[in-house]
């Protein structure tokens, strides 16, 4: 699996939706997440974003849902790739609330997560 499979694999985990950011369709039901593909040269720590997106009017869903991805960050230990690995801990801030302009009925958590590829660029 290359570095953006590996992405992938890990985001599409969580029972919902997931997207690289920019790419979500028209049509997506909520909740669903969106993800930043990041990479960088060996042992660099970088910090991307996901975001956990949905319409409610209670936060109770996006919170549960980051509590799971926080709990599956501290059990895993790396995601094997073709020339590697890649380790992924929580980032600081792990956990923002955002709200969205024009719509009060969107929820979004913005998850800070660091990367680190143990492989050759």
């Amino acid at each position: 699996m290359n570095k953006q499979q590996a992405y992938n694999s890990f985001w599409g985990q969580f029972g919902v939706s997931a997207y690289e950011e920019n790419t979500v369709p028209e049509n997506a039901s909520f909740p669903y997440i969106t993800y930043q593909v990041l990479t960088d040269d060996y042992m660099n720590v970088i910090l991307p974003t996901a975001s956990i997106w949905d319409r409610s009017t209670s936060w109770q869903r996006v919170d549960e849902l980051s509590n799971e991805i926080a709990e599956t960050i501290s059990r895993m230990n790396t995601i094997r790739l073709d020339d590697g690995r890649m380790f992924i801990t929580k980032g600081s801030p792990f956990s923002q609330h955002m709200m969205e302009e024009g719509d009060s009925s969107i929820r979004r958590n913005v998850l800070t997560i660091g990367v680190q590829f143990l492989t050759e660029f």
